[in-house]
């Protein structure tokens, strides 16, 4: 952006106390509530380029011998992602089932569910605080969330390795982008609707 339109930036900064999930949290509603405010997500947030850039590669070593760390560069036939439209939303609690008025499946006590791409959620059975918020390949994200109860030492382990069930919303038009996006306005939701994360959110 200073590059191809000269443009001058300014920063603020807020000092917050606790965990990374803390402040992870924290930047979760903040994002979200941009988004509900302007109809659109900041510039650069969700890995996104302005239009007419591709942006670079990751820096990992795996890239790096494989020979495929790019840096990002101009192409006029690039345009940044659409956004998806905000789904922050303080009037449903996050186990309804028009929650964000996306298509939430029942909920159920198996952990999986077929093949698809969309967001979930994971909640003890009855409970109205969830425990986790997801997004991707549904049946591939369960069975690994599933997986942690055999895990010696993660920290999930412990809730994982209890009763759950969850519910799934298939979304198979949305781009990895758009998914970002709407994990993070649920995540924002439940923060805002019941003052906490999902219990396990962020602790990886």
């Amino acid at each position: 952006m200073r590059t191809a339109d000269g443009a001058e930036f300014e920063f603020s900064v807020a000092e917050l106390a606790g965990e990374v999930r803390d402040r992870k949290l924290a930047e979760c509603v903040l994002l979200s509530e941009h988004r509900a405010q302007f109809d659109r997500s900041p510039t650069a947030n969700f890995g996104r380029m302005p239009d007419g850039w591709v942006k670079s590669t990751g820096n990992k070593a795996a890239l790096v011998t494989a020979g495929r760390r790019a840096r990002g560069y101009q192409d006029p036939h690039a345009s940044r992602p659409a956004d998806h439209w905000p789904a922050l939303d303080l009037g449903r609690a996050p186990t309804a089932r028009d929650w964000a008025e996306l298509p939430w499946s029942s909920w159920s006590s198996w952990l999986v569910s077929e093949p698809m791409v969309g967001v979930y959620r994971i909640r003890r059975p009855g409970e109205a605080h969830l425990v986790y918020i997801g997004q991707g390949q549904i049946h591939a994200r369960l069975t690994a969330h599933a997986a942690k109860s055999r895990r010696e030492g993660h920290r999930q382990r412990a809730v994982f390795s209890q009763a759950l069930e969850s519910s799934w919303a298939g979304l198979p038009g949305c781009s990895p982008t758009q998914l970002l996006e709407i994990e993070c306005d649920l995540i924002a939701s439940h923060a805002l609707t019941t003052g906490s994360a999902p219990e396990t959110q962020f602790l990886g």
